[in-house]
């Protein structure tokens, strides 16, 4: 088949079927609300990639939020996979960090589609080019997914090192794949538009809720390494929020970010995909295309001194839209009235909302400190932590999440300990 000269591109990452946080089940199908908002957001955004004819989707990775997805969350993604081959959009896939197995030997998350040769779905579970038959002609894509931390850490190269080295052991195994598989486009495909995907995080990235790519151990890989010839785009998974990181250069270095928001730190984020135009030797076009997703509300009310801390605060209420959202209501009210609070009424003027996962009042500072007297030395710093969290009526709706990222450091800190 012969090069392709022009091709429009659907590039979307971090689908998550799976996530739950924050729903509750629908008696109606049997499910998980979030699960089917999560689905309604991809077939969502396989709909306007049809609509804008495109040539090709891009999937950056992490499919489902659990490394062993259940059937129902397998059948929903290959549905949507389903309805883009059918329309003759062949499908780009690379491996996340949520796709891939715990233990060695286990197939991962989307080996399935490997094994399905011809059936419009190519895959990338290894630093990979490979030429993809669309109907305006070749295009080649280079994979780069995501490493795994603990097979570079078996090797000699990361013995004895910190953890901020073996981090930039890493990124340098990155930047190092990525200029081999760019060598190997302009070697072997000349003539042809090349692309780039990959699963990681980029330096300067902007992370939002996901606070555990702050931390040393995660590789940031430079967007100069990855912005460079062949490459007429780079497609990027991992980091949920959108954004482009090569400063309005070509090419572009875009993270679509997530179909849907994963938890209230990207309540305030446009959540979708991205419609990409390439063309050889020509400048690379993109748009960032939001999806209608049900909204996370924050919200805080303030009683202030009143002797009718409910009707106060009802009156706050009433002025607010909570229709269809999940919400977390925060309060403040004075230790004098706060018994004075009828929950059961507030519960009612928020009955239009989706979900509501917490209603808690807000504990001054001189109560917060006297609740957190429990902690003390003699505690690990994973119990320290929880109860610090349990202490904090704003962490409280997040403590799973917390700790579970929380948990990499702690044991980052017990294989230091062991080794000094």
């Amino acid at each position: 088949m012969l090069p392709a000269e022009a091709l429009r591109l659907f590039h979307f990452a971090d689908v998550h079927l799976g996530v739950e946080t924050h729903g509750k089940y629908n008696p109606e199908t049997g499910l998980n609300t979030r699960l089917e908002d999560f689905t309604q957001s991809l077939n969502a955004a396989v709909d306007k990639a049809l609509d804008a004819s495109v040539d090709l989707a891009l999937f950056a990775g992490d499919a489902y939020k659990a490394r062993d997805p259940n059937q129902t969350h397998q059948r929903a993604f290959a549905a949507a996979l389903k309805r883009l081959v059918e329309a003759d959009v062949p499908v780009a896939m690379l491996i996340g960090n949520h796709d891939i197995p715990n233990t060695r030997g286990r197939a991962h998350a989307l080996e399935i589609y490997g094994l399905l040769g011809g059936a419009g779905v190519t895959l990338f579970p290894r630093p990979l080019v490979q030429p993809i038959k669309t109907r305006r002609g070749e295009v080649i894509v280079a994979g780069m997914p995501y490493l795994i931390r603990s097979n570079v850490l078996a090797q000699d190269a990361a013995k004895g090192k910190t953890v901020e080295e073996v981090a930039a052991l890493i990124r340098d195994r990155y930047s190092d794949y990525v200029s081999e598989l760019a060598a190997q486009c302009q070697r072997e495909f000349p003539d042809h538009i090349s692309v780039l995907m990959g699963h990681f995080t980029v330096a300067d990235a902007r992370v939002g809720v996901q606070g555990f790519l702050l931390n040393p151990s995660e590789p940031q890989v430079p967007a100069s390494a990855l912005a460079i010839p062949p490459f007429s785009y780079v497609a990027l998974g991992h980091v949920h929020k959108p954004q482009e990181l090569n400063r309005g250069a070509q090419p572009p270095v875009v993270y679509s970010g997530s179909i849907d928001r994963v938890d209230f730190g990207e309540r305030k984020e446009d959540k979708g995909f991205v419609l990409v135009n390439v063309a050889k030797d020509q400048k690379t076009t993109w748009e960032h295309i939001a999806l209608k997703t049900r909204p996370f509300l924050e919200l805080d009310l303030d009683a202030g001194d009143s002797d009718q801390p409910t009707e106060t605060l009802l009156a706050q209420l009433e002025k607010l839209d909570v229709t269809d959202a999940i919400v977390r209501v925060r309060y403040r009210v004075s230790a004098e009235h706060a018994a004075l609070v009828r929950i059961e009424d507030l519960k009612k003027a928020l009955a239009t909302a989706q979900n509501v996962v917490a209603l808690s009042r807000e504990l001054p500072t001189s109560e917060a400190l006297v609740r957190s007297q429990g902690l003390t030395e003699t505690l690990t710093p994973e119990i320290a932590l929880e109860k610090y969290i349990e202490s904090q009526p704003r962490l409280t709706p997040r403590k799973e999440e917390l700790l579970q990222a929380a948990r990499a450091l702690f044991d980052e800190l017990a294989r230091l300990e062991d080794a000094a």
